[in-house]
């Protein structure tokens, strides 16, 4: 059953937008990974209190939102763009704030960037943050979405690709937007990952590059199945990857790996 359809995205993508080059997560992030020559990202979608998608890896802010203990599901969509999300990371960079979902959308659309959207729920809400981020993403990019355009052999290069620990988040997303392909996030790897890749019709796999063997990459891939490694920094550890049969990676030295690797 290998599949012998190339992987139709950018085979490098920048971690949360920038890596470690800027705020990850923010505008001035994406616009940084940009000038880099990226244009294909991985970020993460979350739920505000009033069920807008915004982008933020951690439920908790204080990590990126300084001497801030509250969480997001907390904050309305509007009290969480007022947030100061760039001191963490420099000076420079005093008064960045974090996105909506649909502002991100619109600037890579804008700016001809692939997305890769985590499904990134805060606790207890995987069904419904997979519902809303779906519909949201499915109404932006409908132009680019067609006809089981979840299947390999259907994908528009253009349009975005889900991906999620959460199940339920996938599920979700296939309830609302079920023509944008998915991909199943793992670190450690569960004995059933062959279920659930194929329960929620994905397309990949995605796991920590620390995991990976080749003969679990071949294994993968002869399940049908593309293979997307986070987060590897190291050029020569890609290229191994790569020669391994891995698709893609996102990664968060965009200073030492080239988009064109």
């Amino acid at each position: 059953m290998r599949s012998t359809i190339p992987w139709p995205y950018a085979r490098v993508a920048a971690h949360r937008g920038c890596g470690t080059t800027a705020p990850e997560n923010t505008l001035e992030g994406f616009r940084n990974g940009l000038r880099f020559g990226y244009r294909a990202i991985e970020t993460d979608a979350m739920l505000a209190k009033d069920k807008v998608p915004v982008i933020i890896h951690d439920e908790k802010l204080a990590r990126t939102v300084l001497g801030d203990e509250r969480t997001v599901p907390e904050l309305t969509s509007l009290e969480f763009r007022s947030l100061d999300a760039g001191s963490w990371f420099g000076p420079a960079y005093c008064g960045v704030t974090p996105p909506s979902l649909e502002q991100v959308i619109r600037w890579c659309r804008a700016n001809d960037v692939w997305m890769n959207i985590e499904i990134k729920p805060a606790m207890g809400a995987a069904l419904e943050t997979g519902r809303v981020v779906g519909e949201l993403t499915a109404k932006l990019y409908a132009d680019t979405i067609v006809k089981d355009g979840f299947k390999q052999e259907n994908i528009s290069p253009a349009c975005p690709l889900f991906s999620s620990f959460e199940r339920d988040a996938l599920r979700g997303a296939m309830e609302t937007a079920p023509d944008i392909p998915r991909g199943f996030l793992i670190d450690e790897i569960p004995d059933d990952w062959r279920d659930v890749l194929e329960e929620m019709q994905c397309v990949s796999l995605h796991t920590n590059w620390k995991r990976m063997t080749p003969e679990f990459v071949r294994e993968v891939k002869d399940l049908g199945y593309w293979v997307f490694c986070w987060t590897p920094n190291d050029p020569v550890k890609i290229l191994e990857l790569f020669r391994w049969g891995v698709d893609a990676v996102c990664t968060d030295r965009l200073d030492l790996v080239p988009p064109s690797l």
